[in-house]
């Protein structure tokens, strides 16, 4: 990959060189030297903040169910794979097998095959995401959008509203702040926020970094409590921070914030 990204803040960033800086794979000293400079950058944060969101999302990619193979391209390969072994003589033709009997072992043998192959699949479909997601962030102009999320048995989830009134916000617990990274993914739900300046203006009230583009934002609850949970960069490879801030948070009157954590 020989994109680069041509920021104010340094001289023009290969994607290669971001790519490997945000996998923290660099010399201790290089890395030590870039980061203040690429953080400086707002065209290299945005491409280390695409970054982020992949990494999110092969996160969930790696947790995902895979989808069984369709029947009937199952029943073909059952099929090819047995005449195959009958053409080479591993199983007797000259007297067919009564009608009860399987072959057990071939079909064994096919299954085996078949989920080799469905794992295979699933991996050039990861890499193939992932290679692709790195590389429309880097053209000039375009802009990486969420990420779908996998939920899992530890994700928190909404809350059932009452019938006709708005959906519920996501409960978050502040002893399992990290699970509510797949939920916040992609979301751009500002609440009494309003919009981006908005939780810019109250990020900068409260002294706080104010990224140019959140990964996700939407209204919380945070063991009871409502507020607005904004998902960060933070900076370091493989590390999101996330704060949440009272929903009516404004330049003259901030309130608290109700949580602000790296999360690894």
């Amino acid at each position: 990959m020989t994109d680069s990204v041509k920021g104010p803040g340094g001289p023009p960033w290969s994607v290669d060189l971001l790519a490997d800086l945000h996998a923290g794979v660099l010399d201790p000293a290089e890395s030590a030297r870039l980061w203040p400079q690429v953080n400086a950058d707002p065209e290299a944060r945005a491409v280390l903040a695409a970054l982020d969101e992949v990494t999110v999302g092969l996160g969930q990619l790696g947790t995902a169910p895979v989808e069984p193979m369709p029947a009937q391209y199952a029943a073909r390969l059952d099929a090819a794979l047995q005449a195959e072994a009958r053409a080479s003589g591993r199983v007797a033709t000259a007297t067919p097998p009564p009608p009860p009997v399987a072959p057990v072992v071939d079909l064994a043998a096919a299954r085996r095959r078949r989920g080799r192959m469905a794992a295979w699949s699933a991996g050039v479909l990861t890499a193939a995401a992932a290679a692709a997601a790195i590389a429309f962030v880097a053209l000039p102009g375009n802009q990486t959008g969420g990420t779908p999320s996998a939920q899992d048995g530890n994700t928190p989830t909404n809350t059932e509203a009452p019938e006709g009134s708005a959906e519920a916000p996501l409960a978050l617990s502040e002893n399992n702040l990290g699970a509510a990274i797949g939920q916040l993914t992609g979301d751009t739900d500002y609440g009494q926020l309003g919009d981006e300046q908005g939780l810019r203006d109250c990020l900068t009230a409260h002294e706080l970094p104010a990224p140019d583009s959140p990964l996700g934002v939407s209204p919380v609850t945070l063991d009871g409590q409502e507020g607005v949970a904004a998902l960060l960069g933070a900076g370091q490879p493989g590390k999101f921070r996330l704060v949440v801030v009272e929903p009516t948070c404004t330049t003259d009157d901030p309130g608290t914030v109700l949580a602000d954590t790296v999360i690894p």
